[in-house]
């Protein structure tokens, strides 16, 4: 119990060395400014989950924070996995480019070239419409969906696209179904496989597990702020849940060229040219001279949200996952970049 007490103080000594402009020494590992940081908003209840700050492969802090569950009995451990939602669509791109620089597929190719039993609108999709959502395809009819077949039967009663593809954007889940259904045309396997030996174990992604799964002791289950546990109710293929190291694997042997090459991470990482359009296949990336410098992304299923940011240019990456969202975790990522950058920070309100 001291040591909880002495945690506003710290952050108060903190914030008044920032507000004198001195400059804050960054430890190599478990950097005290942060962990108050992030002590004072669990306190708060406004953060339960794991984190991962590296710069340069390098750990500034790394921990696990609260319960693995809605009656709060139970803490995290570190090996413990959570549901990263949308960032999970990063893997069924990847998988697309790598088909790509296989000669397997080509980027030009329509939909219907690929025989997957959609209607005549398939004729008019390419596969870069699917990457970076331009194909017209409607939303998931989330009501009425809960596994792959519900999604297929709904794709074949869309009569029309709501825009010719190509010319706006809408963050349809249906482009990412049908990216995973190429993918088992052309390869063979279940998309599932082809993740796990295609990146998964090429990265030694060894915490990761893709839906649907059964439940093992390393779920963090979601709940929400009255300690109702989440019930998991979608049972489609390549729900991603992982770890934070794991994560960094993942964003690390991506930039790495591992799974595949600069110029095909460079195609997902830009967006489409079009006003609507608020993102890339790689989340929001930041592009200078053709090259990515920034890749920031987020995801959220029910009760759990994550966020990566990897900053290229000074090699500094965050990687935050929780299964109690409160929707704090860019308020949280601003305030560590600005505590290593030895700049004012605050610590995130319920508000």
């Amino acid at each position: 119990m001291k040591y909880l007490y002495t945690i506003p103080c710290v952050l108060l000594l903190l914030l008044s060395c920032n507000n004198n402009k001195s400059k804050v020494s960054i430890k190599p590992k478990n950097n005290v400014i942060i962990d108050s940081l992030m002590m004072a908003t669990f306190e708060k209840g406004l953060f339960n989950g794991s984190i991962l700050v590296v710069k340069n492969d390098s750990i500034i802090y790394k921990n696990s924070i609260g319960y693995t569950d809605g009656g709060k009995t139970v803490k995290l451990k570190s090996d413990m996995v959570f549901n990263i939602g949308s960032i999970s669509k990063e893997l069924s791109a990847a998988c697309i480019m790598k088909l790509v620089e296989e000669k397997k597929i080509n980027i030009d190719d329509k939909v219907s070239s690929f025989n997957i039993g959609l209607p005549r609108w398939s004729e008019k999709i390419k596969v870069s419409h699917l990457l970076n959502y331009s194909s017209g395809l409607p939303k998931y009819d989330w009501d009425n969906v809960r596994k792959n077949e519900d999604v297929y039967s709904d794709l074949k009663k869309i009569e029309a696209l709501e825009f010719e593809p190509g010319t706006d954007f809408l963050y349809s889940n249906n482009n990412v179904f049908i990216r995973k259904k190429i993918i088992e045309k052309i390869s063979g396997l279940s998309y599932n496989e082809y993740v796990k030996h295609n990146i998964l174990l090429p990265l030694n992604m060894t915490n990761t597990f893709l839906s649907p799964v059964k439940e093992t002791p390393q779920f963090a289950t979601g709940f929400n702020n009255e300690g109702v546990n989440y019930i998991e109710v979608y049972q489609m293929d390549g729900g991603t849940y992982t770890t934070p190291e794991d994560l960094y694997k993942w964003i690390q042997g991506l930039y790495a060229e591992k799974i595949i090459s600069q110029n095909s991470i460079n195609v997902l990482g830009t967006k489409l040219d079009h006003k609507n359009a608020n993102q890339s296949s790689l989340g929001f990336t930041n592009l200078e001279n053709g090259t990515i410098n920034r890749h920031q992304a987020s995801g959220s299923n029910v009760d759990y949200e994550s966020i990566v940011d990897y900053n290229l240019e000074n090699g500094l990456t965050t990687i935050l996952l929780t299964n109690n969202a409160n929707y704090k975790l860019w308020d949280l990522n601003r305030a560590i970049n600005a505590i290593l950058n030895g700049q004012p920070f605050s610590i995130p309100s319920k508000q």
